[in-house]
C-alpha cells in the first residue's frame, strides 16, 4: 500500500518486485564475498557485527541488536563465535553485569578492516553502476523503507 491510497498496488510478477530485486543484489554480493568469509571462517551477518565493532569501539550486545535487526538470540550467538574464532573479547559491563560488552581483538581488528575494505569495492561497484543521483535517492528511500518495516507484521489472510 502506498502513504497516498489505501488500496494496495499490483503486484507485479516476481522478477520485478523490490523485495526479489533485493535479494539478487544481496545473494550476488554474498556471491563475490563468500570466498573471503570463508577464509575468515565468518558468515555476512559476522563480518557485519565485525565492521559495527570496528566502528563503534566496544559496544553492548544490545547496541548490536539494534543495529543489525536481528534477534538477540542470534547476535549472542554470532558474538560467541566470534569470540571463540579469536576476533571478539566480550566483557560484563561495568554498571550492569548483565550486559555484554563486545570488542575487537587485534585479530578481529584486522579481518573487521579487510571486511571494510571489501564492503568499500562493493560499494563502488553499485555507486558507478547507480551514479550519484540515484544512488542518493535509492540510499534515502532504502531508509524510509527499514523505518517503514520496522513495526510491520502481516496479516493472515
Amino acid at each position: 500500500m502506498t502513504k497516498a491510497s489505501a488500496e494496495p498496488i499490483d503486484l507485479p510478477p516476481l522478477l520485478e518486485r523490490t523485495s526479489f530485486l533485493m535479494h539478487r543484489v544481496n545473494a550476488l554480493m554474498m556471491r563475490a564475498c563468500n570466498p573471503y568469509f570463508q577464509q575468515w571462517n565468518v558468515d555476512l551477518v559476522m563480518s557485519r557485527m565485525m565492521v559495527v565493532i570496528l566502528e563503534e569501539g566496544p559496544i553492548p550486545a544490545g547496541r548490536i541488536v539494534e543495529i543489525m535487526a536481528l534477534p538477540q538470540s542470534t547476535i549472542s550467538h554470532q558474538i560467541k563465535r566470534l569470540e571463540k574464532l579469536g576476533y571478539v573479547k566480550r566483557e560484563q559491563g561495568k554498571q550492569d553485569s548483565r550486559m555484554v560488552i563486545a570488542s575487537l581483538t587485534p585479530r578481529g581488528k584486522d579481518v573487521a578492516t579487510q571486511a571494510n575494505n571489501l564492503s568499500r569495492q562493493m560499494l563502488d561497484q553499485l555507486y558507478g553502476a547507480i551514479g550519484d543521483e540515484d544512488y542518493e535517492v535509492m540510499r534515502q528511500a532504502l531508509k524510509r523503507a527499514d523505518s517503514a518495516l520496522q513495526g510491520f507484521k502481516p496479516s493472515p489472510d
